[in-house]
């Protein structure tokens, strides 16, 4: 029998999280889903809460709300080594935070979707990535994350969103945000000297503030950054920029939501198992949406390490 533990972050997206599952739980209720559920009420707490669950008597766990409520969910799911704390568990996403990318990429648009998740039996196994970097304090830190990382220019744009989120009015969407902090954020945009090396191979040396390593297609609020990433192909997507301006930047942004950024002769697509990226001069490092720290960073491929639940021929 499934036991579920929901996990809801009730100051994501602005209590729009929250007024959600309002609406899920009744539903979920006349579905026969028992509803166990915990409120998270600071950072982190949901990792916690997460591998107690697991150790404990459930044996699948939903994060409701964002990507950054879903990235501690799976940083409880795992341990240390990078294995599940409990091998028969799996993890659900009810999405609804400013981004919410990872849904995406899954099949899980709407909350409809999700309830014909948690309701079916079918899993889906996809690969998780492990990064390690400095972390803002200065020590050497990893962490876990199912769909992106993003360096320099995109992860000073994802911290302006988050500072904006008291600031902005409700009906600005998490792509606008986005955009619109991109656009801020290119006010400090250097380009630094850049060397990436993937799985051993000869060193890439570029000049950049624009570096993305995606497992998920979508990043920022359904900008299309890694259009050909796969979920469970055991593959990091390498998103590399070189010599970008600022008017590249401006005039990438709106080609960006289909994936057509890749046609820009400054901008680079690979694949790796294993990505290692040091700077001239630090960049910041976004996991997820979440401001994590700096380069230099190592990240590897942990393939089909943890297993979702998606609506049935997902």
């Amino acid at each position: 029998m499934k036991r579920i533990l929901f996990i809801i972050n009730p100051s994501s997206a602005r209590g729009r999280t929250r007024r959600l599952w309002a609406k899920v739980r009744p539903e979920l209720a006349r579905l026969g889903i028992e509803v166990t559920e915990h409120l998270t009420t600071r950072a982190g707490q949901a990792t916690e809460i997460t591998r107690r669950a697991l150790n404990r008597e459930f044996n699948c766990v939903v994060a409701v709300g964002g990507d950054g409520t879903l990235n501690e969910v799976v940083n409880g799911y795992l341990n240390e080594a990078g294995q599940a704390v409990n091998s028969s568990a799996t993890l659900g996403l009810l999405p609804s935070g400013t981004g919410s990318d990872f849904g995406r990429s899954l099949g899980l648009r709407t909350y409809r979707d999700f309830i014909r998740a948690v309701a079916a039996s079918s899993t889906r196994w996809v690969d998780v990535v492990r990064v390690v970097f400095r972390h803002k304090d200065g020590s050497i830190c990893s962490r876990f994350f199912s769909n992106a990382a993003t360096f320099g220019l995109g992860a000073d744009a994802a911290a302006l969103v988050n500072q904006w989120r008291e600031v902005l009015p409700r009906w600005v969407g998490g792509r606008l945000r986005y955009m619109a902090a991109a656009v801020c954020a290119l006010e400090r945009h250097r380009n630094v000297p850049v060397e990436v090396k993937l799985d051993g191979e000869p060193a890439l040396e570029i000049n950049s503030n624009l570096l993305v390593i995606a497992n998920g297609r979508f990043t920022g609020g359904g900008m299309m950054l890694a259009p050909n990433a796969r979920l469970d192909d055991g593959l990091l997507d390498v998103i590399l920029t070189d010599r970008i301006t600022r008017c590249d930047v401006l005039r990438e942004l709106p080609r960006i939501q289909r994936g057509g950024h890749l046609k820009n002769p400054k901008v680079t697509e690979s694949r790796a198992r294993e990505v290692w990226i040091s700077s001239g001069k630090s960049l910041a490092v976004a996991i997820d949406g979440e401001l994590a720290g700096y380069t230099p960073a190592h990240l590897s491929i942990l393939p089909s390490a943890v297993g979702f639940a998606v609506p049935e021929h997902s």
